[in-house]
Parts: C-alpha cells; structure tokens; sequence
C-alpha cells in the first residue's frame, strides 16, 4: 500500500508538471505514454511475442501513432481524427494482406484496436486542454480516479450486491453509486472554482456536474473492459512500470476509455465558454 501511494503521489506531480504548461510538453509526454500503452496492449493481446523482436503489425501500429500526433498537433481539431483512423486502418490491413498467412485476421483487427483504445484516445487531453478554460477542462478525465478511490470506500461501508462478479468480484452496486456521487461533487467543486476564479456565470456549476455524472458512468465501464482484457488472456497486470500499481494500461484503464467521451460533452455543453 505504501508503494502504491508514493506512486499515485508520483503520478499526480507529473499530471501537474504537464498538464499547467500545456501545449509540447503534455502532447511529447502523452506521445511516449501512448507508445508505452500501445507496447502493453499488443503484449497482452498476443500480437507481440515476448522475446522476439516488433513484428510488422507493431510497427504499423507504431507508425500510425507517430502519424496521429504529428496531425493532431498541426491541425489541433478533433475532426481530422478520421485521418488517423483510416491511416491507420490502411496501413495495418495491407500489412497484413502482404505478409499472409504469416498474421491472422484476428491480429490485424486488436492492432487497430490497440491503437484506438490508448493512444488516439489518450490524445484528446491535448484537446481538451487547447479550449478555452482548458487549464480545468484537462483534469476532468482524470475524474475517474477520484471515482474509483470513493467506489471503494463506499463498496468496504455500504457494498452488497455485485456489479460485475465475473469481470471484478469486488466490485458493487453500492460502491459503482458512491463513485457517482463523489465524482459530481469533485466536479461541481471544480465548476465553483471557474465560476469564482475565472468570473464566469453561476451555471458553469451543473454544467460539471453533469459532465462529472456521465463521466464517472463511463470510466467504470472502462475498467470493467481492461479487466476483462486481463481475464480474457489470463494476465494479472499490463506491465510493470508503475511500481504498486502495474503498467500504465493498469493505472490509466478507466481515464483513457472516458477521455474522448468527456471531450465532447465538454465541447457540447460548453460551447458558451
């Protein structure tokens, strides 16, 4: 438990290192921890063989990530994201059309995935942090450690009924209900915060709260889904590169699933800002 605290302690001084300056800095650190995810996940799905060297479909994979954040920090739209998609998508299925049969089918399609679910998914902490009043927007994903922390202590209070027994048995309907509750009060909190600091109207509030609401909904789907990686392939953890807590896919799990989800409720409902 301790190491795991030093860790999160850890962790949580990077964000701030990154996540106040903004602009190269957070994109270079979410560009090597996308690389880093994407390695853990080919690793866990059986695309990447342990000692041997990258295979063709990595590099692809690698390829198209390097192609991504180069677009993303020229253009800086959401928009163009489709670029990355069908770049991506192109590149990994020709390499797997020229070197069959040496690649199943199957391998193609989770290196798309891997590519999806970290690494284009990571990037739109860029983008959240790009808009107006992104210095508050940027943590907001983040929203999903703070729904984690609280689902645990409420599961130990009040936890009876099982939420997932077969993707995570310790999990609860009464604890899934506690982080809800303390997401919407972390966010409620951070809209006071730009209602006070930044001046803006009263109604800044709900609108982080409800954000907060579908975010927290959304991030235990998230974990509920890398557990379910790990049980599918009967791994226990990604990595080993966050000492008390795994690898990154271990730690940021549920953040980078709700990401993208948080952007655009964000660009939705506050398009006022």
């Amino acid at each position: 438990m301790k190491t795991r605290v030093i860790s999160g302690i850890f962790i949580f001084l990077i964000l701030a290192g990154v996540l106040i300056p903004g602009g190269y800095l957070l994109a270079g650190v979410l560009f090597a921890v996308s690389f880093i995810s994407f390695y853990e996940l080919v690793r866990a799905l059986g695309i990447h063989e342990e000692g041997k060297n990258f295979n063709a479909l990595e590099l692809c994979g690698y390829a198209s990530i390097i192609v991504h954040y180069v677009q993303m920090i020229l253009v800086r739209d959401y928009r163009y994201y489709i670029f990355s998609l069908m770049f991506a998508f192109f590149l990994i299925m020709v390499c797997y059309v020229v070197n069959f049969p040496k690649f199943k089918s199957i391998q193609a399609i989770a290196t798309f995935f891997c590519f999806v679910y970290a690494p284009v998914n990571m990037s739109f902490v860029y983008l959240l942090r790009i808009r107006a009043f992104g210095k508050y927007l940027a943590w907001i994903p983040f929203i999903a450690w703070v729904c984690d922390t609280c689902a645990y202590f409420a599961g130990r209070a009040f936890g009876k009924h099982k939420l997932a027994p077969l993707l995570s048995p310790k999990k609860t309907i009464e604890g899934a209900i506690g982080g809800i509750i303390g997401s919407v009060l972390v966010g409620a909190l951070i809209g006071y915060i730009i209602y006070v600091r930044e001046n803006y109207k009263v109604d800044v509030i709900w609108v982080m709260a409800i954000i907060t609401f579908a975010g927290s909904i959304i991030a235990q789907l998230g974990d509920l889904l890398a557990s379910g990686i790990k049980r599918d392939h009967n791994i226990k953890d990604y990595g080993k590169l966050i000492p008390g807590h795994g690898g990154i896919m271990d730690r940021f799990d549920s953040v980078i699933f709700v990401i993208p989800c948080i952007y655009f409720l964000a660009a939705v409902l506050t398009r006022r800002f």
